[in-house]
């Protein structure tokens, strides 16, 4: 059976087990990691906004090309 290495922490040269770290850190590490997906989550959803505007001021265009044709008509 393989053991499961412990999470760890390594700033600078200097390595720590995420376990004996203080609660603090611990929480700390909780909040970035959390702030970390949300900021990925973000990303995305302003992607998809960003294609949703692109894509409504296409639709607006053809709209108005297609009133103008129908008033050369």
């Amino acid at each position: 059976m393989t053991e499961q290495a412990e999470p760890t922490l390594t700033i600078g040269e200097t390595t720590y087990v995420v376990s004996e770290l203080s609660d603090e850190v611990r929480e700390m590490l909780s909040l970035h990691q959390q702030a970390k997906e949300m900021a990925i989550h973000a990303k995305r959803q302003a992607t998809i906004h960003d294609l949703s505007v692109e894509n409504l001021a296409a639709r607006i265009e053809q709209a108005v090309q297609d009133t103008e044709d129908d008033n050369d008509e």
